[in-house]
């Protein structure tokens, strides 16, 4: 299925033609972890365990086995992250209080994908 692109926080995505851009199904997948990360944890009201709130705590004392825990398990709720291969989730803090994750996962019709957020 075609769906059209659309990062989190950002405006449709255009393509080289100035049409609206459609999204590979990695890409796809890739989006929708995105969204469900930044999503707070209960405002989807027809999906009340549907997102991790991870914006709501910046500021907040950093528990970098609480966030690890927290994406780990939205990650294996995704629809289009393959479960039956290994799925990597590294937190990481810098000494300015910028922390990072770095999610490595495979979907069903792609090679092993992997995405680095980083909040400061």
């Amino acid at each position: 299925m075609t769906t059209l692109a659309h990062m989190c926080g950002a405006d449709l995505s255009l393509d080289a033609a100035g049409g609206l851009g459609m999204s590979s199904a990695a890409q796809e997948t890739r989006e929708m972890i995105l969204r469900r990360l930044c999503t707070g944890s209960g405002d989807y009201i027809w999906q009340i365990q549907y997102g991790a709130g991870l914006p709501a705590m910046i500021g907040e004392p950093v528990d970098l086995s609480k966030i690890k825990s927290l994406v780990q398990s939205q990650i294996l709720m995704e629809e289009g992250v393959d479960l039956f291969s290994l799925t990597d989730v590294s937190i990481s803090q810098d000494n300015v209080g910028g922390v990072y994750c770095t999610i490595s996962y495979s979907t069903a019709s792609s090679a092993a994908q992997t995405i680095t957020v980083k909040s400061s």
